[in-house]
């Protein structure tokens, strides 16, 4: 066994940057990785686009409770679309037919 000597500023310099790399690669499989079986999750744009409105208007529907989101410890926010479908569904108006 060989026996090696490392600076010690080195080695905090490694294991900062190693700490570092790890909070990376963790915050990139939580982006790919939404929560177990959630279904598929939307973006805030994404969200938005499928809904026809703005994404500050979705913005606005979350402040007020309306829609239910998941909040990634990274700081992204996603929509389950189940969640965005039930939403239009419920706040669907039929037309009476008359004219």
């Amino acid at each position: 066994m060989q026996t090696v000597e490392i600076d010690k500023k080195l080695l905090e310099d490694m294991l900062t940057t190693m700490n570092y790399l790890h909070k990376m690669v963790s915050r990139m499989w939580h982006s790919l990785h939404p929560p177990i079986g959630s279904g598929k999750w939307l973006t805030p744009y994404a969200a938005a686009n499928a809904m026809r409105i703005t994404p500050r208007a979705l913005q606005t529907l979350k402040q007020n409770g309306y829609i239910a989101y998941f909040h990634e410890p990274g700081g992204n926010c996603l929509y389950k679309e189940s969640d965005i479908g039930n939403f239009m569904s419920d706040n669907r108006v039929e037309a009476d037919g008359s004219l």
